[in-house]
């Protein structure tokens, strides 16, 4: 296993590493208009992103994560836009960058000032210069760390020179050197330093192709050096003070890192766009919520298990042991200025005759159900202070383009008025044709990829589409071959259950084994292992279905899930209800673990004055569907309320299969036990294959639980037979807990 210090050299001291799994992406209040920094201080970014690399290794994402960042820093956090200086692949050379931190970060930087540095690009490994190994003798050592002369880097545009890499320990002096003006710093990376390449239909964001091969990296030429040598003069630092940094647990202002140093960083498509898997999650998180930094990274990471089905852990400094204010201050040191949103108005749609056509940008929505805001869709425009609705706009079917999308605005709205005022969800639209998408990868054989595409066609919602770049998919299936498992093996943490070697199962769209169980024996003929996971890949497209419904981060509705375990707590609400109940487990994973065995206690808080109908569905690690509640010897329609300020609790147990269990709580006004049961009947059971038709009838049960919590029906512009769900009438929590042997 590589050693951590490795990606300690590269920035600072020991960092807080935070692990994944709990879909906790919830939206809590915010302290409007409040500020931890100086109200007479500037905030000013640099946003660097570099698509286009030589060599065919360009990425997609990158200029995406700039606009994110942009759109965050404007409107949630007032950043005047002038203020906010962007470099774009040629322009983002090292030599600009350094440029550019000088000339609008570093000169101008006074005390209370809010100071933002953000990368999206390639991440390199590098050996230490000649420079640097002179210095480092001065000292009478060879290397920071014994044996290991090696630094992280980031991969600015080559610009026609080779000198290409800023070395982590440049950013950690021009953190210092910012740091001696003012403490309100904040440097995001979204990049990753080996296993580079296409990885199923994910790319990575490093040079390197490999963590193991340390023989054939470049060294960082003396010029970078020199800027370190200016750097250290500033800071008035001999040897042993930029060595005692570089090993010190508590760095300079705020670093948050994608990932650790011997994991991968995903350049991830989602629906109809590329972006940083780790950007994206952590911008649409800020546009709901604000809490400290050390809880903030927890939530994100945490907020969906695909992050860690592309062994991405995010990680961030000081460690809160070595300085608190990681756990009291926001990771941008200050609090939002405007109200949680989905999305704002950009301005009216070019070329429209029509005053009330506006152009909307869609970044603060969950990512997992963009599908949803395809057609039906409905949003508030808010007014950004108080949240006070002002009007109406209706989503135009069929114009979403990525996150940008076109809408109608209701009464006597103009679009002009309306320019970069916020939204926020209202209604949203789930297609009457739901599909689960499936990529062939790579490590199967021609004549194994005709077998499986032969046997998927009998599935009527599920797509079978290219691995390549740019297109989504959902899962992807294919053989455990030596090259996976010996990548994995370099971070055997996230994969904690070894696969057997040339076996077919699951993956997720970035080559990580899904599902417990779901790979089978050595040289499994395709036929078999097709019929073997039919039931698996039902189960998913069940749980692709129930992502769609999610409405953790926008229901209005006042409902609390808390679990407990052994005095060990986790909590989640809706944005109607209370901050203070998100809770997260101070564990290694941030999410509760049960070991095979224990009891734990699962509580639903109604804290509104209706009557509310509540179901519990829990996905277990091998992702087999389980109705919990209501129970399965009555059908009475009643049985599933929990009376207004009243509260449902029951007892569960631990046991096989071990991995992540998604613990889901749906609420309607309505009865849900009629669905439940339907889909309860329904169900895929693993312990034997497909039978006829039943593929169909598990979609019958779902269009059930739509149907059921749908409160409007084909409007205006829906497409025939479009679900539409409204934020103040159904609220679904979702909650991941790890189940141990």
């Amino acid at each position: 296993m590589v050693n951590r210090r490795h990606f300690l050299q590269g920035v600072t001291g020991a960092l807080g590493v935070i692990g994944l799994s709990q879909l906790e992406l919830t939206r809590s209040a915010t302290r409007y208009g409040q500020t931890l920094a100086q109200d007479t201080g500037r905030k000013v970014a640099l946003l660097v992103g570099i698509n286009e690399y030589p060599n065919n290794l360009s990425l997609l994402g990158p200029l995406t994560d700039v606009e994110l960042q942009r759109q965050l820093l404007i409107h949630r956090f007032g950043f005047n836009d002038s203020d906010i200086h962007i470099l774009l692949n040629q322009q983002a050379s090292r030599r600009n960058i350094w440029g550019a931190f000088n000339e609008y970060l570093y000169e101008p930087a006074r005390d209370g000032d809010v100071v933002i540095l953000h990368f999206s690009g390639h991440g390199d490994r590098v050996r230490e210069s000649d420079r640097m190994l002179d210095f480092l003798r001065q000292l009478d050592r060879r290397c920071i760390v014994a044996g290991e002369c090696l630094n992280t880097a980031i991969a600015t545009h080559p610009d026609n020179t080779p000198e290409q890499d800023i070395m982590g320990h440049t950013l950690l002096l021009m953190r210092a050197a910012l740091a001696q003006k003012t403490s309100n710093i904040t440097f995001l990376l979204d990049c990753c330093y080996a296993g580079g390449g296409k990885r199923g239909n994910a790319i990575m964001r490093s040079l390197n192709s490999s963590l193991a091969d340390n023989d054939n990296l470049r060294q960082i030429p003396d010029s970078e050096w020199t800027y370190q040598r200016q750097l250290l003069d500033t800071l008035n630092w001999d040897q042993q003070q930029f060595v005692n940094a570089i090993q010190s647990p508590k760095g300079q202002g705020f670093f948050v890192g994608s990932a650790r140093y011997n994991q991968l960083a995903a350049d991830y498509q989602f629906n109809g766009f590329t972006a940083g898997a780790f950007t994206y999650l952590l911008t649409q998180h800020l546009w709901q919520s604000s809490e400290p930094l050390s809880k903030t990274i927890s939530l994100v990471s945490n907020s969906s298990n695909h992050l860690a089905e592309h062994s991405q852990t995010p990680i961030y400094d000081p460690a809160p042991e070595a300085d608190p204010t990681v756990t009291n201050t926001p990771i941008y040191h200050m609090e939002p200025v405007a109200q949680p949103a989905e999305a704002l108005v950009l301005g009216p749609v070019p070329d429209k005759s029509e005053h009330d056509r506006v152009r909307l940008w869609l970044g603060g929505l969950d990512p997992w159900a963009l599908e949803a805001f395809d057609q039906g869709a409905t949003f508030a425009l808010i007014d950004k202070t108080t949240g006070t609705e002002l009007a109406e706009v209706q989503q135009v079917d069929g114009t979403r383009a990525g996150l940008v999308s076109e809408g109608r605005l209701s009464g006597a709205a103009r679009a002009a008025d309306a320019t970069t005022q916020l939204l926020q969800e209202k209604v949203r639209g789930i297609p009457g044709q739901v599909t689960l998408k499936v990529g062939l990868d790579d490590t199967l054989l021609a004549s194994e990829k005709v077998i499986a595409d032969g046997k998927l066609a009998n599935f009527t919602n599920i797509e079978v589409v290219p691995v390549t770049s740019g297109q989504t998919a959902h899962v992807l299936l294919g053989r455990y071959t030596p090259e996976i498992h010996q990548r994995l093996a370099l971070n055997p943490e996230t994969v904690p259950q070894q696969q057997t070697l040339d076996s077919v199962g699951i993956f997720s769209p970035a080559q990580v084994p899904l599902l417990a169980g779901s790979f089978g024996i050595a040289e499994e003929p395709m036929d078999q292992a097709m019929d073997r996971l039919s039931t698996r890949l039902v189960s998913l497209y069940i749980g692709r279905m129930l992502a769609l419904m999610v409405f953790q981060q926008t229901s209005h509705l006042d409902v609390r899930l808390v679990v407990d375990h052994q005095g060990i707590r986790s909590g989640t609400t809706t944005r109607g209800g209370d901050p203070e109940a998100i809770i997260v487990p101070q564990t290694v994973g941030g999410l509760l673990q049960v070991v095979d065995g224990q009891r734990l206690k699962v509580t639903v808080n109604n804290n509104e004055n209706q009557d509310l109908h509540v179901g519990v569905i829990v996905i277990d690690p091998a992702g087999e569907v389980n109705v919990l509640f209501p129970p399965a010897i009555s059908d009475r329609n009643d049985i599933d309320i929990i009376s207004g300020r009243g509260s449902w609790s029951t007892n569960l147990r631990g046991a096989a299969p071990f991995g992540t269990a998604e613990l889901l709580v749906l609420v309607s006004p309505q009865s849900l036990v009629a669905a439940l049961k339907k889909l309860r009947q329904n169900r895929p059971q693993f312990d034997r294959s497909l039978r006829a038709g039943e593929s169909l009838a598990n979609v019958e049960a779902m269009d059930n639980i739509f149907g059921v919590m749908s409160s409007r029906r084909d409007g205006t512009d829906a497409i025939k037979g479009t679900r539409l769900l409204e934020a103040d009438q159904v609220a679904i929590l979702s909650m991941f807990i790890e189940i141990l042997p």
